[in-house]
């Protein structure tokens, strides 16, 4: 396999969890405002940790696909 193609290989695996990410963090946010007033103080804590977790993962996730990306230019 040629390296340009391992690398849009990577990058497409890459895309997959981003998206995975994504639905998460909404999925999250939309549990987290519909339950707002009903859910105890642990498990909103929890939340707002799995919420920065994931933007964090989003944020170094997205570099790593640019990067790659960016990587491809010099093939």
């Amino acid at each position: 396999m040629a390296r340009i193609d391992v690398i849009k290989e990577k990058i497409n695996y890459l895309k997959v969890w981003l998206g995975i990410f994504v639905i998460t963090l909404v999925g999250l946010v939309g549990w987290l405002s519909s339950n707002f007033d009903t859910i105890s103080e642990t498990r909103f804590i929890i939340s707002i940790f799995g919420l920065i977790w994931l933007i964090i993962s989003i944020h170094f996730l997205n570099k790593n696909i640019l990067k790659k990306i960016n990587s491809l230019e010099d093939l």
